[in-house]
């Protein structure tokens, strides 16, 4: 277990002084979409907005030496290997306590010159593993830790510190709307940086802040991504192979019948397909073909039963069992499972979340984890 006095020491050794403290994690109260509120408020807009100003100062580089990605996801991440974050410091932006946890919002550099701002979730106690949190569009991580207005995100990763769990939750590059993340797209792919490869690698690179800011390692880790971040977990693990047990949120249905589903036909003056929709690579989606690179990682699938953008007649359940049959056909049946519960786009964790603490704690963790080693890149 480390202390809370432990942990400041830490804090002020490895990454120096906060420049902020006190009430910060506190967030207005919100009416309709809290992104409204948050992204100002927190600075998230003219965070985006920098990155041009990043990108006119020459300081984007097509460089990447993480992890491996695999041969069939590369056209997607424009790179071999996730961007790794560069080796300057990580700035403490500001500290706060909650009942049972503290929060810690930093600030790094990634090496090809994208910035990356997240939180970092620290429970009083004993920590039980860690867990690599990915939101969704129109959230904010700090969202995420404080439930005075819930979003869609209900404050999962307040939910996961209590249980005894480290929170990692990056801010997943966006303004509240797909516009603002195609454009941030594009401007990086003009550079030879892949918006896809940062977001990915600003998910995966929580192993390094835990290490760094807490100074505990060896933790089990597993991935729980929401709406556009269970896009993102799917393919960072169909990129890396790394068999962390994993857990979707409000992502399971057929690409192409969203694309010729009223939904997009009702709203042709608004721009809703995604930059990803455009992307070269024949790994892309939920599906069989995503199922036979993730497979046999633990994987735990939730969606609303009134969610309409992964609804019944978009093939939620076609797909779920299609994916169900890959990991049946390599002998991992028991390793894949879908809740249907009653909500609407939310997270719920009334499953996932036992179903994720269990799997982290067994044997099935390590005899997984060992298999990512034997993983053909």
């Amino acid at each position: 277990m480390i202390s809370r006095r432990a942990l400041s020491g830490l804090l002020m050794t490895l990454v120096g002084p906060a420049s902020v403290t006190g009430n910060t994690l506190a967030l207005g109260h919100c009416r309709g979409s809290c992104a409204n509120i948050d992204l100002p408020a927190l600075g998230y807009d003219t965070f985006c907005r920098s990155f041009f100003d990043i990108a006119s100062g020459g300081k984007l580089r097509a460089v990447a030496t993480g992890s491996n990605i695999r041969r069939e996801m590369r056209s997607l991440f424009r790179e071999r290997r996730l961007y790794r974050p560069s080796r300057d410091e990580i700035r403490i932006l500001w500290r706060d306590t909650a009942d049972g946890f503290s929060v810690v919002k930093v600030e790094f550099d990634l090496e090809c010159g994208v910035p990356v701002r997240g939180c970092l979730g620290i429970p009083d106690g004993a920590f039980k593993g860690l867990i690599l949190l990915g939101h969704g569009m129109a959230s904010t991580p700090e969202r995420c830790f404080d439930d005075a207005d819930k979003d869609y995100m209900n404050a999962l990763g307040m939910q996961l510190c209590r249980d005894g769990y480290v929170v990692w939750c990056p801010y997943i590059v966006q303004i509240g709307n797909q516009e603002s993340q195609n454009n941030i797209a594009a401007m990086l792919a003009s550079h030879g940086v892949s918006a896809h490869n940062v977001s990915c690698a600003s998910i995966d690179a929580g192993e390094i802040v835990c290490r760094k800011l807490t100074g505990a390692s060896g933790l089990n880790v597993g991935v729980y991504g929401v709406s556009w971040g269970a896009f993102l977990a799917l393919h960072l693990e169909a990129a890396t192979g790394r068999m962390r047990s994993t857990v979707v949120s409000g992502y399971m249905r057929d690409e192409r019948k969203l694309l010729m589903s009223s939904v997009i036909s009702k709203n042709l003056g608004i721009e809703l397909a995604t930059y990803i929709h455009f992307a070269n690579s024949r790994a892309r989606y939920a599906g069989g073909e995503l199922a036979y690179l993730i497979s046999p990682c633990p994987l735990f699938v939730e969606v609303g039963s009134h969610d309409g953008a992964n609804a019944m007649e978009l093939g939620r359940d076609e797909k779920f069992a299609e994916m169900q049959s890959v990991y049946a056909s390599s002998g991992h049946p028991h390793l894949m499972d879908m809740d249907v519960f009653d909500g609407v786009h939310e997270v719920s964790g009334k499953r996932a979340r036992p179903w994720l603490y269990d799997h982290l704690a067994s044997p099935v963790y390590q005899e997984t984890s060992r298999l990512k080693n034997a993983v053909a890149l």
